[in-house]
């Protein structure tokens, strides 16, 4: 029996390591962007907005396509981020392309052939904070938030199962873990809004 939970303490330590180390820059990433977000930013990821009007070819406007007109779009503003939104009525056609920390709108008036193009840019903390939420990061992104929660809940699991081998720390370790979940669960039941 002891032979086995050294061999399961041993196989914990060596994956707590290197599970730690694989996940390391998205936990860093994901624990630096909550702080960013629970302060706002610090004021560093203030939206800057600009406004500029576009006119478009008739042929475009007259016969919609969502995919034609994001690639007009893309190349004519020199964007890259794909179309997030696209709705199209009688009178006008609003084309959204967003990424990370960047949005346009495009709002075509169909009579005039005019857009009016408004720009939304939050710099380098903006499009961190995005790709904390997820938000318009695609779903390569969408996988890799997951793959960042399986890490840090293998890293915790196998962290509590390597600290039961550590005789002189074990009963210490537990604790302070058994403190750390008492206190969320205080601050929990005392001070959340239900």
């Amino acid at each position: 029996m002891k032979h086995i939970f050294r061999v399961i303490t041993h196989w914990s330590l060596l994956l707590h390591i290197y599970v730690s180390m694989a996940g390391f820059t998205l936990v860093l990433l994901f624990a630096i962007t909550g702080l960013t977000l629970n302060h706002q930013d610090f004021g560093l990821g203030d939206p800057k907005t600009t406004t500029s009007t576009l006119n478009l070819p008739a042929a475009l406007v007259e016969h919609p396509d969502r995919t034609a007109m994001g690639q007009y779009l893309q190349a004519t503003l020199g964007i890259s981020s794909p179309i997030t939104d696209y709705q199209s009525d009688a009178d006008q056609i609003q084309v959204t392309l967003a990424a990370p920390g960047h949005r346009t709108v495009v709002t075509i008036n169909r009579e005039e052939h005019v857009g009016e193009v408004e720009t939304e840019s939050r710099g380098l903390i903006g499009k961190l904070d995005d790709l904390h939420k997820g938000f318009d990061s695609g779903r390569v992104w969408y996988w890799m938030i997951d793959v960042a929660a399986v890490l840090l809940t293998i890293s915790s699991l196998t962290g509590m199962l390597t600290l039961l081998s550590l005789r002189a720390r074990r009963r210490t370790g537990f604790i302070v873990a058994g403190l750390g979940v008492l206190t969320i669960v205080v601050i929990y039941w005392q001070w959340i809004p239900k």
